[in-house]
């Protein structure tokens, strides 16, 4: 899902094999977050991101709405699921601190 900006530059793109927590679910996904996540801060702003699980935990995270992602590094964030699309396997999110 890498993309360019305006400025011509291609953000930096995070992947890796994550647990996602959410409401009765702990599981593993695969992640990808565009953006240094470096920059995030408390109480920031957020950087996007997308995970792909098998569908029907893909469309019980977005119905959950909020949860959390554990990175391969071993860092947790929080999670807010925007967006998904019935039969997908791939949820849409925003991550912060």
């Amino acid at each position: 899902m890498a993309y360019t900006l305006r400025n011509g530059r291609t953000p930096l793109v995070t992947t890796g094999d994550g647990l996602l927590k959410y409401r009765g679910f702990e599981g593993v996904v695969t992640y990808e977050v565009q953006g240094a996540l470096a920059t995030l801060r408390p109480g920031g702003g957020s950087l996007r991101g997308n995970f792909r699980a098998d569908g029907e935990t893909a469309a019980d995270a977005f119905r959950a709405c909020d949860g959390h992602l554990q990175l391969q590094d071993g860092k947790t964030y929080k999670v807010t699921i925007v967006g998904h699309t019935a039969g997908s396997e791939t949820a849409y999110f925003e991550l912060r601190l």
